[in-house]
């Protein structure tokens, strides 16, 4: 059992935003009794940090842990997404196509920088770029280099926390995941549009449609996700054991799982893709969403998944689409994809039915229905 003193909670809560010790014995100092009060009060952030509940970070700069444990602070990420020969030239471009002279805009998740950077350069008169992860540092400094940084103020922390002295004119966000909604943008965006921006305000994305698309996904992926006879005779063999009640536990449910676009590109693909949702961000969520679609078949073949991608509206003429006939090996996506209960047998123009629920949390579920 671990025991803390009197301040734990009260410190665990100042340090749920990043400050130096110095900072958080400030803010803490009513409670702070005498010179006594103060030393307990430095021995259990000590003590905290020795149990991992605390932790230190360089001011500045990449993490040194490998990812995912280096988090958002890990170079792979952002040299991953800087890489990509399509996600941030198009959002750049979306950002000078909707940016006006003279505007507040507001970068959520701002990351290396480069959209608050691009909005400062296309004209605005302030931004606002949240981030955090402790890579807000890193941007900061990239904009001093690039002589913008005396408009854009860095902030680190979570939106929902988040207080600005001024409403923005325009949003711009990337938290855009492999599945559109999985980082819960849809969220973020009303939050932010509720309290942080004012009241016609422009924002980059702007809609968010899905497509699903019927797919052979080859044996060798999918032995991967779901788990098989030859699975079971395998373990039973090697370890004497019977570990049927794995495969019992999702024998009759959709399975998803994220493949690289270059691998899905190579599978056979049965279905033209048809829109599966459209989510418009100027529009609020309520308890999440659910919708039905009917893929027909355009080849013959045997149907085991459903490959899901989107189509991004960025600006007012600028769209990008993470289809992975369209991707490559440098794209930062990955593709969503929903490995059904069984193969079907499909002939073209043959129909099948398909449900799909975002639960509102940034978790969906993709399944098959009669009919």
């Amino acid at each position: 059992m671990l025991k803390f003193g009197h301040d734990s909670l009260a410190l665990l809560d100042l340090f749920h935003t990043p400050r130096t010790v110095g900072q958080a014995l400030t803010l803490l100092g009513p409670r702070l009794k005498g010179p006594r009060a103060t030393r307990e009060a430095l021995a259990t952030v000590v003590s905290l940090h020795q149990a991992g509940l605390l932790r230190t970070e360089p001011v500045e700069g990449f993490s040194n842990q490998p990812f995912p444990k280096g988090g958002y602070d890990a170079a792979f990420v952002h040299i991953a997404m800087l890489e990509d020969p399509v996600r941030k030239t198009a959002f750049q471009q979306a950002v000078r196509e909707t940016v006006r002279d003279g505007d507040v805009v507001l970068d959520l998740g701002t990351g290396s920088g480069i959209l608050a950077i691009t909005a400062a350069q296309a004209g605005a008169r302030k931004v606002y770029a949240v981030e955090p992860a402790g890579m807000v540092h890193l941007a900061q400094r990239i904009a001093e280099r690039n002589g913008v940084a005396d408009r854009i103020e860095f902030i680190r922390g979570w939106s929902p926390q988040l207080e600005l002295p001024q409403r923005a004119d325009v949003l711009l966000t990337d938290i855009v995941g492999n599945e559109a909604l999985d980082m819960q943008i849809w969220e973020t965006v009303q939050d932010a549009r509720r309290r942080l921006l004012n009241d016609s305000p422009r924002l980059v994305p702007g809609k968010l449609t899905a497509f699903a698309t019927l797919a052979r996904i080859p044996d060798a992926v999918l032995d991967k996700h779901r788990v098989t006879h030859d699975h079971l005779a395998r373990w039973k063999e090697m370890f004497g054991i019977d570990f049927s009640p794995m495969a019992e536990s999702v024998s009759r449910r959709s399975i998803g799982f994220y493949e690289r676009p270059e691998t899905v590109q190579t599978w056979d693909v049965l279905s033209k893709p048809t829109e599966l949702y459209q989510v418009d961000l100027y529009q609020d969520v309520s308890g999440g969403l659910e919708t039905h679609c009917t893929l027909a078949a355009s080849h013959t073949g045997e149907a085991n998944g459903v490959i899901v991608h989107f189509e991004a509206q960025l600006g007012p003429s600028t769209s990008l689409s993470t289809a992975p006939w369209l991707g490559c090996a440098r794209s930062h996506w990955y593709t969503a994809v929903w490995a059904l209960p069984d193969a079907i047998k499909i002939d073209p123009g043959q129909e099948l039915n398909y449900s799909y629920r975002y639960f509102g949390d940034g978790t969906s579920h993709l399944e098959s229905v009669s009919g």
